[in-house]
């Protein structure tokens, strides 16, 4: 008969990227070297990802990794002006597809012809 002995395992958040990593306890007495995860250089990852407004004082813009940044240090960092950012992404702005344009400027169009008829019918 198989004994099995009991397997501890160890759970730990990265501090880069979030992710619950859950390795055993030899694997972590282990005098490996071990790497840290690579941050993400995506542009969204340069976006805000959220703004303290305090009472008094200049907002606090949040980036991606948590860190805190005022307007100008956070222009910077990341060459984005992060007010101007968050703004876009928490508005509704209304985009526009080539098809809903060409149908816009045919209903127009349209619309000027059925008028132009209606002024020379008697």
């Amino acid at each position: 008969m198989y004994l099995l002995k009991a397997i501890r395992m160890k759970k730990f958040v990265c501090k880069n990227c979030g992710v619950v990593n859950v390795v055993t306890n030899e694997v972590l007495k282990s005098d490996d070297d071990w790497l840290e995860c690579i941050l993400p250089t995506g542009f969204e990852w340069t976006l805000p990802a959220g703004k303290i407004t305090p009472i008094i004082g200049d907002p606090i813009y949040v980036s991606a990794q948590g860190n805190y940044f005022s307007r100008q240090a956070y222009l910077d960092t990341y060459y984005i002006d992060p007010e101007i950012a968050y703004e876009l992404m928490r508005s509704k702005v209304k985009v526009q597809t080539a098809t809903q344009i060409i149908a816009n400027q045919n209903s127009k169009l349209a619309s000027s012809i059925s008028k132009m008829f209606s002024i020379h019918t008697p």
